[in-house]
């Protein structure tokens, strides 16, 4: 049980400085530098190690292990979630989201601190879920069979992404003001409404 209570502590610890490190308000100026979003992103990957080593020393029993035909299924759903996953990637800047076009334009054009008074977004998988990756990650997480140590992993990580999404409304009303509200109004949050979007 020590294992578990060190992995819990950890992404718990990982889940709060994550949060901390993605908010604009408390990292204040920084948050907009052109080297911060790369600086994010390695550090994020980086603190993830040491989840991955304490989740491997953990020998654990299956709390979920359906049938073959049940496991298809599952599997289906997966990839079904990887795929649109990846319809969803079309809809942002990925270089962006990497830190990689903030790098590249600060070297080419010097700029300094990034741009971020851009046009909404409503194409896409956006027309259907205001978070598709958390949606994804979330379907990911919860669509194959399952071990105890699995089941503390994907509760974390689940409660992670809706506060995070509650959190990035908080950012997106500031920026978009009355245009994110009305947008609101037409699309849910987590949970896509692939029939019911009124172009």
């Amino acid at each position: 049980m020590t294992y578990y209570y060190i992995l819990a502590t950890y992404l718990i610890f990982y889940c709060i400085l994550h949060s901390i490190m993605a908010d604009d308000v408390i990292m204040n100026k920084i948050y907009y530098k052109w080297w911060y979003r790369g600086f994010f992103v390695i550090i994020s990957t980086v603190l993830l190690v040491p989840a991955v080593i304490i989740y491997s020393k953990i020998k654990s029993e299956y709390f979920f292990n359906p049938p073959l035909a049940i496991k298809i299924i599952l599997y289906l759903i997966n990839i079904a979630a990887l795929l649109f996953g990846y319809y969803a990637s079309k809809c942002y800047d990925n270089d962006e989201f990497l830190g990689i076009k903030q790098i590249r334009e600060y070297f080419k054009k010097g700029v300094t601190e990034v741009n971020h008074h851009k046009k909404l977004i409503v194409k896409g998988a956006l027309k259907y879920v205001r978070h598709p990756y958390y949606f994804a990650g979330i379907v990911l997480l919860w669509s194959r069979p399952l071990k105890v140590k699995d089941l503390l992993v994907n509760i974390i990580f689940t409660l992670y992404l809706i506060l995070g999404a509650i959190n990035e409304e908080r950012k997106l009303i500031k920026y978009y003001g009355e245009e994110y509200i009305n947008y609101k109004k037409e699309v849910p949050m987590l949970i896509p409404r692939f029939f019911r979007f009124r172009e």
